[in-house]
């Protein structure tokens, strides 16, 4: 049974990674991806409900982060979604509003709940037992007014906060790459409707990932007020490029024996070369 589980989790996990990579309209493709999840779930719950976790420890990894962090990419594509069949037309100021709208729900979302996401950022598990295994109400834990309108045996206090939590780190990062392309289209006189030209990265991961993180490093957006993964995934929206695994990649900028920071050198000798030339002229 576990490893029926962990296959139908791995399997979710590519099939999200490559619905990311081919997301090019999200009103035409979401609903695909949305029903492949949702389907996925089911499978999932089943199983989880059928099978026994050996271990309190077990239960408390699945709940706190294995369903959450999946959970969280079916939030963040729906919301993502209707917020796109919705968006209003007639211009920059009323789709500037609309979006903005958007944040202030999140940052409610933060405010409300600020205990427990410093709690969950900052890696602590004193009240894990009580969060993340099913069937613990001894506590007052401020649950969502629909908690007991969901399965208790597949679910427990706060996991779906924690969902809820990526999903509003995913979704910020999006309102702030659409604000980002609505500015840029304002100040150079594009039309509503009017899409930005496609950028597509072309050269390799890691060398976007020495990027993003050398910008997060030298706290160049947002005066470093940003989590690295919202950054990636700004990133990767700009140039069509998939950075969910963006810890990973810099696990392999770190990994290199010599030479780790061989994109940023590069782009120093293309530049001075480039300045060179316009001198020589």
């Amino acid at each position: 049974m576990k490893d029926k589980i962990e296959k139908i989790v791995s399997e979710l996990n590519a099939s999200i990674q490559v619905g990311e990579l081919e997301l090019y309209d999200i009103v035409q493709n979401a609903p695909s991806m949305i029903l492949m999840m949702e389907n996925a779930f089911e499978e999932l719950k089943a199983l989880v409900l059928r099978y026994e976790f050996p271990t309190p420890e077990e239960e408390i990894t699945f709940f706190k982060y294995t369903k959450p962090t999946l959970f969280s990419k079916l939030i963040y594509f729906r919301k993502i979604y209707y917020l796109e069949i919705k968006r209003p037309i007639p211009n920059f100021i009323t789709i500037k509003a609309y979006l903005e709208k958007e944040h202030e729900q999140i940052n409610g979302f933060c405010n409300k709940n600020a205990e427990f996401i410093q709690y969950y950022r900052s890696g602590q598990s004193c009240f894990d037992e009580y969060y993340f295994l099913r069937g613990r109400h001894e506590m007052d834990l401020n649950l969502e007014s629909f908690y007991f309108e969901r399965d208790p045996k597949f679910s427990t206090n706060f996991d779906f906060k924690v969902a809820k939590l990526l999903a509003n780190d995913m979704l910020a990062a999006y309102l702030n790459c659409e604000l980002s392309k609505l500015k840029y289209q304002e100040e150079n006189g594009y039309q509503v409707d009017e899409e930005l030209p496609s950028a597509q990265w072309t050269d390799k991961k890691t060398a976007l990932g020495e990027l993003i993180y050398s910008i997060h490093e030298e706290k160049s957006i947002n005066a470093g007020m940003i989590e690295i993964k919202a950054l990636a995934t700004i990133f990767g929206r700009i140039f069509k490029v998939d950075l969910s695994d963006i810890y990973h990649i810099f696990l392999k900028i770190r990994g290199r024996k010599t030479n780790r920071t061989e994109f940023l050198n590069r782009l120093i000798k293309a530049l001075t070369r480039r300045m060179d030339d316009a001198d020589s002229k």
